[in-house]
């Protein structure tokens, strides 16, 4: 094989992997997406199915039938949600989810639960959540890899490990990817922590996404 076939062989290559990566790049969040999109609804309206099946299971052999119970059971879904998002704005709602509030906080199992989960929807879905108050770019496991981890407490006040340690140790959360309500609790040294501008929200949909919803200032 002479060096121009040989050069002609490489141009070609490196064209189809560099094609093949940019289509990559615009198809994966689109087909994931659509995974995600078909896999919630599903598992939002099995109940459904299942319930039909008890009755009648000739029906859930044919499938437009099947779709059509299972867009039923959605648009159900959806209109108790509005319900009870219109029940809340009256005084008798918000007694009944407080009332619903205190029980789970009285289960210690339960609460834990549903504290982290609550704080993690806040995060997600307020500009400030109350669990995490400042998005910050630390070297972890190594010098060299950076990681997004969450402020939950800068420890103002003169506490035992840092009077230990004798340095300004900050709490620092680590979630993992992709569900933030597991992670690592670390105490990090003011220092070697790059505070970003970026808000919570956006820094807890960017460990969520794995990467792919990248910050836009």
């Amino acid at each position: 094989m002479t060096k121009k076939m040989k050069k002609t062989k490489s141009e070609i290559f490196r064209w189809l992997k560099s094609r093949c990566f940019a289509g990559a790049l615009v198809l994966a969040p689109v087909l994931v997406t659509f995974w995600l999109t078909g896999f919630l609804y599903i598992k939002l309206t099995n109940w459904a199915v299942k319930l039909v099946e008890n009755f009648a299971p000739e029906l859930i052999k044919i499938f437009w039938l099947k779709q059509s119970i299972r867009v039923t059971a959605l648009i159900l879904i959806i209109a108790i949600l509005l319900l009870i998002g219109e029940f809340m704005r009256y005084k008798a709602g918000r007694l009944m989810a407080r009332f619903a509030e205190w029980l789970l906080l009285k289960v210690p199992l339960l609460r834990s639960v549903y504290t982290t989960s609550q704080q993690i929807s806040e995060a997600i879905w307020t500009p400030r959540g109350s669990m995490f108050s400042k998005v910050v770019l630390i070297e972890y496991p190594r010098k060299g890899i950076f990681t997004i981890g969450f402020l939950t407490n800068s420890n103002k006040k003169k506490w035992e490990l840092s009077e230990k340690t004798n340095k300004d140790l900050l709490s620092i959360f680590i979630p993992t990817t992709p569900n933030p309500t597991s992670g690592f609790l670390l105490f990090i040294p003011r220092e070697d922590c790059q505070f970003l501008d970026m808000k919570v929200s956006d820094g807890m949909k960017l460990v969520i996404s794995g990467g792919v919803g990248t910050h836009k200032k």
